[in-house]
């Protein structure tokens, strides 16, 4: 078995490689990276159009007739666009995904993202899962984090995004974070804090094992 990992920020490879060796993923498939940050960029200065839509199959499409047997979009913004693309047999699914499952059990979620762009995508995903999500969710966008990244302090990316969950988020009972970036930043929290916090890179990979595992023990091709 063959995964590969599309990611619209370099940094998001660094992120899942020290995921990945905390799992068990070795195990059951070898494991690829590409980065494609034209499509975040465009999709941050054009927006989601058909050009887009052709751009991020085209990218997948490229995956899979590389030997991908799955393809994980990393990047939120993008993460529909790639699950609806067309392939073979190779299985697309959106880093996302597992996370808003999970999400779904929340009686109150509070979400959070450092990119706008993420939060169309992110509440069309938690819809599928929660039909009353408006009324159950509350969105915040957290303001000055997103530069510190595109600035390359990911320290300060990560201290904007903790700051802000310690500050305003106390009271909540899950919190989600829509950009699989934002992750790193749990660690900053206190202990009660970080078990309420819901991260897009652990729940993929929980997922992907299982999907794997079950996979390896059906000794299917």
């Amino acid at each position: 078995m063959k995964v590969a990992f599309l990611h619209t920020l370099a940094a998001n490879q660094t992120l899942f490689d020290d995921c990945i060796q905390k799992s068990q993923l070795a195990k059951f498939a070898d494991v690829v990276h590409c980065c494609a940050p034209e499509l975040l960029q465009y999709a941050s200065n054009v927006g989601f159009d058909e050009q887009l839509t052709n751009q991020v199959a085209k990218q997948v499409q490229e995956l899979e007739a590389q030997g991908a047997d799955w393809i994980i979009c990393t990047c939120s913004s993008i993460g529909r666009l790639a699950e609806t693309s067309a392939t073979d047999h190779a299985k697309v699914l959106r880093v996302d995904r597992p996370m808003a499952q999970a999400a779904s059990k929340a009686k109150q979620l509070k979400v959070l993202a450092a990119l706008s762009t993420t939060l169309e995508p992110t509440m069309s995903l938690l819809a599928e899962y929660q039909a009353e999500s408006e009324t159950l969710t509350q969105v915040q966008v957290i303001e000055g984090a997103w530069q510190h990244y595109l600035d390359s302090d990911l320290l300060a990316y990560q201290q904007t995004i903790a700051e802000h969950i310690s500050q305003y988020c106390a009271e909540d009972d899950v919190i989600l974070l829509a950009q699989a970036s934002m992750a790193p930043a749990v660690k900053l929290l206190a202990d009660t804090c970080q078990a309420k916090v819901l991260t897009s890179p652990s729940s993929c990979l929980e997922y992907l094992v299982e999907q794997l595992r079950l996979h390896a023990e059906q000794g299917e091709d």
